[in-house]
């Protein structure tokens, strides 16, 4: 490779995003590890400044695993996902989710178990209907009621709504309204929600730490068909109806954790986790590393004397 080649290759690595980040990497690893080292080794001598900076590095990346696996943040494994359970259509107490039967029998045959919620606004109307199921708690066979702004009903119910575009109950998202009552989850762990009070909030966190294993969880969403309207040349498509006539469609999936336990930990924090053992173990053994030669030393220097 001639001079003009080489600089046409430097040049070049300028504008590739993997070669730049690989170099500073590199730079970082050099500049950081190996300036620390060098520091070190002056005083202490090539060995144990070597152990001495490569129990720094360890411990911090112990540390920095910790931070990741209680955040779910960095290096991150298998995401969470939802997978089908059933699809029930107009009569959820015959569903053959045995659980899910027992909220069809709680909602009753015509899903009229929030009938009698009022309110001045939407709003209102979700936190009367969550007041209602946590005093009739025993009759919803611990099933929870998600309100519409809950971040937990809300991916329960993409996913959902993509398993009914995909099993063929409905073409398109334009032909179904999901019900303002219609979010029930039943297991996992319990999670704060919009609304919840400070005290409630610790509850639920000291429940979730306290319980360290995930039992099953699902979420039943439910929907109904909306009436045909024509939508006029030159206007903005009609408001959505609710067809009162058409059954109430409840989709109910399940959430997949990831992992090879998930029933411990998910997938997501997986890898974060084995990261922090891994440099634990390296951290643990360079500091044992250390004590024998402090021993070591100690015991010349006593017999020295």
């Amino acid at each position: 490779m001639n001079s003009v080649d080489m600089v046409a290759f430097i040049g070049g690595l300028d504008f590739n995003i993997f070669f730049r980040g690989l170099l500073s990497v590199l730079v970082g690893v050099v500049v950081m590890i190996g300036g620390t080292y060098l520091i070190i080794a002056t005083n202490s001598g090539s060995r144990t400044g070597g152990l001495i900076a490569a129990s720094a590095l360890f411990g911090w990346m112990m540390l920095m695993g910790i931070v990741w696996t209680a955040y779910g943040i960095g290096w991150v494994g298998e995401a969470q996902s939802w997978e089908l359970d059933e699809i029930n259509t107009g009569e959820l107490e015959f569903a053959e989710d045995p659980n899910v039967a027992e909220l069809g029998v709680a909602l009753g045959p015509q899903n009229d178990f929030f009938a009698g919620v009022q309110g001045e606004d939407a709003d209102q109307l979700q936190v009367n209907a969550k007041s209602l199921a946590e005093e009739n708690s025993d009759r919803l066979s611990g099933w929870e009621y998600l309100i519409t702004s809950s971040s937990r009903r809300g991916d329960a119910q993409s996913a959902a709504e993509e398993f009914l575009i995909e099993e063929g109950v409905f073409e398109t998202p334009t032909e179904y309204i999901p019900l303002q009552f219609g979010g029930f989850a039943y297991g996992g762990k319990p999670a704060g929600e919009a609304g919840d009070s400070l005290t409630e909030r610790f509850v639920k966190k000291a429940e979730s730490i306290l319980v360290p294993w995930h039992g099953e969880e699902l979420v039943a969403i439910q929907v109904q068909a909306v009436q045909p309207q024509p939508t006029l040349p030159g206007q903005a498509p009609p408001i959505p109806v609710v067809d009162e006539n058409a059954p109430v469609v409840t989709a109910v999936v399940a959430r997949v954790r990831g992992g090879p336990i998930p029933w411990i930990i998910s997938g997501t924090r997986f890898v974060p986790l084995a990261f922090t053992i891994f440099n634990a173990i390296l951290f643990a053994i360079c500091v044992y590393l250390m004590h024998i030669r402090d021993r070591r030393e100690m015991a010349i220097r006593a017999a020295a004397t």
